[in-house]
């Protein structure tokens, strides 16, 4: 086992308030759970054509699963950055870096250990809620692959702001500036993107009724990466306007899934648009960027070569002058 993992599970899972964020973690995952589920029963959809309240379990249950998954993802953006930011320039702070670069542990094993360890944390997170996530087979809802497709992107997603928050602590001169830069990125990466996408959309003047074209912005987005991974929207998101399918958390994210493929929504005719599906680009995104930001993170963490002997001893004063 990788010894900086096996230390810093160590000091995550045998803090003194470990129990205490895990205990509280789990309530209000379990609050808005059960704040979903009345939704999903009881939303008034006259305004899709359908009248009365959803009172039907499968509809709750999608409103659950898709519901829990946009939270796990938001869960991800605001605490990721919080576990790892201090990552390598608290080991400086503290001047302990030395230490870790004079042991056998390489550069590369040092941040891939700090990255599982930020991942098998936050998996403690979602495995204490995996039973509330699951809630929705039971009503028939969705199937097992779903679930397991979700925690798949899920984990991808925290491996990639963990690799970037290890990045940017790796070149941070303070605890400070690491955690705002890294909580920066984040908004940025989760949010900021959707800013992106209006202003790539206007710039090449996307519209529905042609052929589309494609939104690279879209690929950074998580949100609708698993909007994309969840379902097919390019082939039944037309009931959306139509009224015999109900609407859903994710259906915001598929109609910008069904933008990016070029889907006259009015119509429900396609336009044979075939292009790479978003969840694949955004695997292959951001498996560059957990690439490249801990390429460039073990680089920061390499132990200074030592000089030449003639340079070492010019820079040796004569005890003698």
């Amino acid at each position: 086992m990788n010894p900086v993992l096996a230390r810093e599970s160590r000091q995550r899972f045998r803090g003194r308030w470990s129990w205490l964020v895990i205990t509280g973690w789990v309530i209000v995952v379990g609050l808005l759970t059960y704040l979903f589920f009345l939704a999903g029963r009881n939303i008034n959809t006259d305004f899709f054509g359908v009248r009365g309240p959803l009172s039907g379990l499968n509809q709750a249950g999608k409103w659950v699963f898709e519901g829990m998954t946009l939270v796990l993802l938001t869960a991800v953006a605001f605490m990721v950055p919080g576990l790892t930011a201090l990552s390598v320039v608290g080991e400086r702070q503290s001047q302990t870096l030395h230490l870790l670069q004079i042991t056998q542990v390489t550069p590369v094993g040092i941040v891939v250990g700090k990255l599982f360890s930020s991942i098998g944390y936050f998996l403690v997170l979602i495995l204490a809620v995996i039973p509330l996530l699951g809630l929705p087979l039971a009503f028939g809802a969705i199937g097992l692959v779903d679930v397991l497709v979700v925690l798949a992107m899920l984990i991808l997603v925290v491996a990639m702001q963990a690799s970037v928050s290890i990045w940017v602590s790796s070149r941070a001169r303070s605890n400070r500036g690491a955690v705002a830069l890294s909580y920066v990125l984040a908004v940025a990466i989760f949010f900021g993107s959707f800013v992106l996408m209006g202003v790539e959309a206007l710039a090449i003047r996307v519209d529905i009724e042609d052929d589309g074209r494609e939104l690279v912005s879209t690929w950074l987005n998580p949100y609708v990466a698993v909007a994309d991974v969840t379902a097919f929207p390019y082939d039944d998101l037309t009931g959306f306007f139509e009224g015999p399918d109900l609407p859903t958390p994710m259906d915001p994210l598929r109609l910008l899934v069904s933008l990016r493929q070029g889907d006259d929504l009015q119509e429900g005719a396609t336009f044979g648009v075939k292009r790479i599906p978003g969840w694949t680009a955004t695997t292959l995104t951001y498996g560059t960027i957990i690439a490249l930001c801990l390429w460039r993170a073990a680089r920061r963490v390499t132990a200074p070569r030592a000089l030449p002997v003639r340079l070492r001893r010019a820079r040796v004063p004569d005890a003698s002058s």
